[in-house]
C-alpha cells in the first residue's frame, strides 16, 4: 500500500469519527448544558408555605419529606417568614401529626425549634406527655433551641431518663437555658455513668458560671482525650472543642484560660484556633 493510500485511510477513518461519535457527543453535551441551565432559570423557588401544603395534603413520602425541608430552611434566619399566620399553620400542623410518620413529628419539632419562637413552648411541652420515646430526642432538642426558662421543670424529668439519648439531650436543652435554678440537675448530670451527659452538664454550668465541670472541660479541649471516642468524628470533635472552649471562658480560671491560650497557637483546627484567639481577645 503507498504512502498515498494510507493517508487517505487515516483521513477516512478520522472523518468517519468525527461525524459519527464525536459531534454527536458534543451535541449531546451542549444539549445537557442548555437543559441544565433552563432548568434552574427556570425552578420555582419554593416556600415554607409550599412544603407546609406538601405535609398537610401530600402522601406519606411527601409528607416526611416536606417536614425535612421545612426544618432545613428553618435553620436559616434569614429564611424565617414574618407572618403569624406562618407560625399557627406550623403548630396546627404539629399537634395535628401525633400518629402521622414518626419522621413527619420529628422533622416538624426541629423546625418549630429552629424559629426560636416561644409560642411553641407549650405545644412541646405538652406533647412530651404522651409522645412515643422515639420522638422524644427531638421535642427535647427544639425546646432546648428556644431557650425559654419555663421549660425547665417539663425537661428535668427526663435528666434521668432510662435512655442515654434521651438524658444526654435533655441536659443538653436543660444547659442551653442558662437558668440558675438548673444547677443541681446539671450537677447531678456531672456523675451519670453516659460521658455525652457529663460533657453537656459541664458545658451547662459552665454557662451559667459554675466551675463544678472544669476537670470534664479540661477534658473536652484534649484531642487525645476525644480520640478514646471511636464514635465522636472529626466534626463533631471541633464542635466539642469550641463549645468547651465558649463555655469555659466564661469561668475566667487559670487551669481554662491556659488551655485556650495553647490551643490559639497549636490546634490542628484553624476554625478552633480563630474561636480560643477571639476568646482571649475578648478578656
Amino acid at each position: 500500500m503507498t504512502n498515498a493510500n494510507v493517508s487517505e485511510e487515516k483521513s477516512f477513518f478520522k472523518v468517519i469519527v468525527h461525524s459519527f461519535f464525536v459531534i454527536p457527543f458534543l451535541i449531546a453535551v451542549f444539549c445537557l448544558l442548555l437543559f441544565a441551565g433552563m432548568h434552574l432559570l427556570t425552578r420555582e423557588k419554593r416556600s415554607a408555605y409550599d412544603y407546609l401544603n406538601d405535609i398537610k395534603a401530600g402522601g406519606s413520602t411527601k409528607r416526611w419529606q416536606g417536614a425535612f425541608e421545612l426544618s432545613k430552611m428553618l435553620s436559616n434566619p434569614a429564611l424565617l417568614p414574618q407572618e403569624d399566620r406562618f407560625y399557627h399553620e406550623l403548630q396546627n400542623v404539629f399537634e395535628q401529626s401525633s400518629l402521622d410518620d414518626p419522621r413527619v413529628r420529628q422533622y416538624l419539632a426541629l423546625a418549630m425549634g429552629r424559629t426560636g419562637n416561644r409560642i411553641y413552648t407549650n405545644p412541646l411541652i405538652k406533647a412530651l406527655e404522651k409522645e412515643r420515646e422515639e420522638n422524644i430526642p427531638f421535642l427535647l432538642y427544639a425546646l432546648g433551641m428556644i431557650k425559654n426558662k419555663t421549660s425547665l421543670p417539663a425537661l428535668t424529668p427526663f435528666s434521668t431518663h432510662p435512655n442515654a439519648r434521651i438524658r444526654s439531650i435533655a441536659v443538653v436543652a436543660i444547659g442551653n437555658l442558662e437558668a440558675k435554678e438548673s444547677e443541681n440537675i446539671l450537677e447531678k448530670a456531672l456523675n451519670d455513668s453516659e460521658v455525652n451527659v457529663q460533657w453537656g452538664a459541664a458545658i451547662g454550668l459552665a454557662n451559667i458560671f459554675n466551675d463544678s465541670g472544669e476537670e470534664i472541660l479540661l477534658n473536652l479541649m484534649d484531642r487525645n482525650y476525644l480520640e478514646n471516642f471511636k464514635e465522636v468524628d472529626q466534626q463533631e470533635e471541633n464542635h466539642l472543642i469550641i463549645e468547651s472552649l465558649k463555655a469555659g471562658s466564661k469561668l475566667n480560671i487559670p487551669t481554662i484560660n491556659k488551655k485556650i491560650e495553647e490551643l490559639s497557637k497549636t490546634d490542628s483546627n484553624m476554625k478552633v484556633r480563630a474561636t480560643a484567639l477571639e476568646l482571649l481577645k475578648s478578656k
